[in-house]
């Protein structure tokens, strides 16, 4: 049985988008899951499909992290409340839906 790996609801439509047009995703995990979800390895998604993890960096500060100028500055204060404004480090993930 493969571990799930969970999205905020309100992105399920954008992540399927993104994969559906270029075949990949990223997401940014902070706080309990740093090192939850490693390379190579499978998991379920909330609405069925298996994906799988890419790649797996990790950064210190949000302004480091890919696509910064992309963010909302919402999405900026949400991922530095959960790791830089208390020291700890945060997980840029690129997964794939899995072909196997």
């Amino acid at each position: 049985m493969l571990e799930k790996i969970t999205f905020p609801e309100h992105e399920y439509e954008s992540i399927q988008n993104y994969l559906y047009k270029l075949g990949y995703c990223y997401t940014t995990r902070v706080y309990k899951e740093i090192g939850k979800y490693k390379v190579g390895e499978l998991y379920i998604a909330p609405w069925g499909e298996i994906l799988k993890i890419d790649e797996v960096k990790t950064f210190l500060k949000v302004s480091e992290r890919p696509f910064y100028d992309e963010m909302s500055e919402d999405e900026k204060i949400e991922i530095r409340k959960y790791s830089e404004d208390i020291g700890l480090p945060y997980e840029f993930i690129k997964f794939s839906k899995s072909t196997v």
